[in-house]
């Protein structure tokens, strides 16, 4: 085959494969970056607790890969109006919008929520979008969504801007991979919250438990009683009515009245009329 070849045409089929084998090598180098990053982020997951150390380890590693200079990870607020943001990166780029500005789910953003999938527009200057920048906001020449999906709903995003080139597919592909890491780190720290709270639910009511078994225990021990007045005398060595001093010791309340035996030495007269 390659003998009937003229030498241009030899020259230029080496070429071609010397082409080839630099594209392997650079998609296999690429792929390589990408599986990397992935398990710093994976790895991130089951180190950190809190979520917006971990939320913004995995932008940082998302942001990087793909190349953009600036973006956030936002959550949805509870009424799923707006987006909460839990950090900002400008990329050195000036942005006056006051942070505490609401953040609607709207235009490109709301594709994300509501497909659930990465989207993304390389001349965002120029779509219909830009009309709903705030003024003062950083310039963004490209952008893209990729969605924290739980459940099957989503319920945060990662944005990222200002890629010096052109987002793709496969950006696409790789943000919605570091999305999904978020997600479950995002579930993590609510189980970690969750399970918290449970453990100070339960120490409380441990201590309840331990406060109620020491009144019974201070009623149920030895008690000194004056054998003529019947008063009790407490831990500080004060004399106290019996009545006085069980009462706040349990639930227990008083009612009182005259036993027979009492009555007949009390009331004698009255026992004699009735006979």
């Amino acid at each position: 085959m390659y003998d009937k070849m003229t030498q241009e045409e030899l020259l230029a089929k080496c070429n071609e494969l010397e082409r080839q084998v630099a594209e392997t090598a650079e998609e296999a180098s690429q792929r390589t970056k990408e599986l990397s990053a992935l398990m710093k982020g994976s790895k991130v997951v089951l180190e950190e607790k809190r979520f917006i150390d971990s939320a913004r380890a995995i932008f940082d590693y998302c942001k990087d890969l793909i190349g953009a200079t600036s973006g956030y990870i936002a959550l949805l607020t509870d009424d799923g109006m707006e987006n909460e943001v839990l950090f900002l990166e400008s990329g050195g780029l000036p942005c006056d919008v006051n942070p505490s500005l609401p953040m609607p789910i709207r235009g490109l953003r709301a594709e994300a929520y509501q497909k659930n999938l990465a989207v993304y527009h390389n001349d965002f200057m120029h779509s219909e979008w830009e009309a709903y920048m705030p003024a003062g906001h950083v310039v963004l020449h490209n952008v893209m969504f990729a969605p924290l999906v739980l459940s099957g709903k989503t319920v945060g995003i990662i944005g990222l801007a200002n890629k010096p080139r052109d987002f793709d597919d496969n950006d696409a592909r790789m943000a919605t991979g570091f999305g999904e890491l978020a997600a479950i780190a995002l579930q993590n720290s609510n189980n970690l919250d969750e399970r918290s709270k449970a453990e100070q639910e339960r120490e409380k009511v441990i201590a309840d438990l331990k406060s109620a078994l020491a009144e019974v225990k201070t009623l149920s021990g030895l008690l000194p009683i004056c054998a003529s007045c019947k008063k009790i005398r407490d831990d500080t060595g004060y004399w106290n009515q019996i009545e006085e001093y069980v009462s706040k010791r349990s639930e227990a309340q008083f009612s009182h009245s005259i036993c027979p035996e009492c009555a007949k030495i009390l009331y004698p007269d009255l026992l004699l009329n009735k006979e």
